[in-house]
């Protein structure tokens, strides 16, 4: 009759209840069914056990019965402290405006919730059968020592995934690059981070690797940068400043480059077989693709200005000039660019 009621109560709250009821009582249901359950049918059989055993065998029946109640009351505790979390109310009082920062948030606050109500489960029922409470305290404490330094490598990842909360040198969805692994973080778990790759494969890093390694996120910064070293001939020496002049202006004009970073085009290097110019800007955006964009039309229009200050690119090549002919006359032969 109990477990029906119980049963009748919390079909007519999922029914009829609000939001949060409806989901509360959801989360109750298997733990009080089940749970109330074999408490219920396990006091029965202990009750009618006891008028056969003798006083020690009664008390450890009676524990047992006791123990049955405590998980009961863990586990629907457990279940009610996740749904509220992970409700709508609970996001309403977090105030958060980035979804991915209140979800890192909430998963947080679950693990911590569970770890302490795991704890105190143990705790009471260790109180249950007997145990002094300053002996469970010890107990705890060496097992919590000896565990940490049993499962050195998993403690260490484990606590790198708080770090990674607290810190938050990237968040899921951020693009980041550590220890030559790069890709989209998808999730931040217990152990380890799950990132997408480039090539679309999941890969799973070890939360510890974040705690010593570099963590490179492009997704925070400012800007891109465009960096290029453009190769010109040595017989348009003469016209190389005229060149930097007019791509700098360009860029100064350029409404996709930012003006507050720092812009230079300057001749800069003496090569084997060309005088190199060099551009150094940043565009406004940090979109790679629309990056990809800007940097190709900024090229395109660098090399109509070489084409129209009428110089030309360069490519390795080597000038001949024989030694035996009263009139020089020079021949130019093609190299690879590997070739010594």
């Amino acid at each position: 009759m109990v477990l029906v009621g119980a049963w009748l109560c919390l079909q007519l709250l999922s029914r009829h209840g609000r939001n949060l009821g409806s989901n509360i009582s959801r989360s109750l249901r298997r733990p009080v069914l089940i749970g109330l359950g074999l408490t219920l049918y396990g006091t029965w059989i202990t009750h009618h056990i006891n008028q056969r055993v003798d006083v020690m065998e009664q008390q450890l029946l009676n524990r047992l019965a006791a123990s049955l109640v405590i998980v009961t009351i863990s586990w629907a505790v457990l279940n009610v402290g996740n749904t509220i979390l992970e409700s709508a109310s609970m996001r309403r009082w977090l105030q958060m405006d980035n979804e991915q920062d209140e979800a890192m948030l909430v998963n947080l606050l679950g693990r911590l919730y569970t770890i302490v109500a795991l704890l105190i489960t143990t705790a009471v029922l260790m109180v249950n059968f007997g145990i002094p409470s300053a002996a469970i305290a010890t107990l705890l404490g060496g097992a919590g020592i000896g565990f940490t330094f049993a499962t050195q490598q998993i403690s260490q990842n484990f606590l790198s995934g708080f770090m990674l909360f607290f810190n938050r040198p990237f968040k899921e969805g951020d693009w980041i690059n550590t220890d030559n692994l790069q890709g989209t973080v998808e999730s931040i778990g217990w152990y380890y981070t799950r990132i997408r790759t480039f090539d679309r494969r999941p890969l799973h890093i070890p939360n510890s690797i974040f705690a010593t390694k570099p963590i490179e996120n492009p997704g925070q910064m400012y800007n891109r940068r465009i960096l290029a070293n453009i190769s010109l001939r040595y017989e348009d020496i003469n016209k190389v400043a005229g060149i930097t002049h007019e791509v700098k202006k360009h860029l100064q004009h350029h409404p996709q480059i930012d003006q507050e970073q720092i812009i230079l085009v300057n001749f800069n290097q003496w090569d084997a077989s060309s005088i190199n110019m060099m551009v150094y800007c940043f565009t406004k955006t940090t979109v790679w693709a629309e990056w990809l964009e800007i940097q190709q039309s900024i090229f395109l229009d660098i090399a109509g200005i070489v084409r129209r200050s009428g110089a030309d690119f360069a490519f390795n090549c080597m000038t001949l000039y024989p030694a035996s002919s009263s009139t020089p006359k020079q021949w130019t032969a093609l190299i690879p660019q590997d070739a010594s």
